[in-house]
């Protein structure tokens, strides 16, 4: 089954009905300046911050309403979860640190007919 990306047991792809458009990825080097008087700044290094991925989609009718419940029951464990994209490679343990969705063409049940949502993730770092 092809998939965009595995999150621990929650699949990412059109398999599922339930594909990302957009990955941002950050990686922050841990630098600072310190601000010195009649002179440049000086560079300071505090270390290497965690990556961090934001990852947006647009879904479809009550399919995305209870792929987004499943997202949300996997952040209620406060566990990390291994990060495994299409090609197999493996980014290691993240965890879920926000999921937002705005549901539009809402019908009468109350079923979200559009939903644009974003999960934010950080890098699960135990050192």
């Amino acid at each position: 089954m092809k998939q965009q990306m595995a999150l621990g047991s929650f699949i990412f792809g059109l398999s599922r009905d339930f594909a990302y458009s957009t990955l941002g990825r950050k990686s922050e080097g841990g630098w600072i300046e310190l601000q010195i008087l009649n002179s440049k700044p000086k560079s300071h290094q505090l270390g290497q911050k965690a990556e961090t991925l934001t990852i947006t989609g647009k879904s479809m009718y009550a399919v995305a309403m209870a792929r987004l419940d499943e997202l949300r029951a996997l952040q209620a464990q406060r566990a990390p979860l291994p990060l495994i994209d299409g090609i197999g490679r493996n980014w290691g343990l993240w965890r879920i640190n926000n999921i937002q969705e705005t549901q539009s063409q809402v019908i009468d049940d109350g079923t979200a007919m559009v939903i644009d949502w974003t999960l934010e993730l950080a890098e699960f770092n135990n050192a």
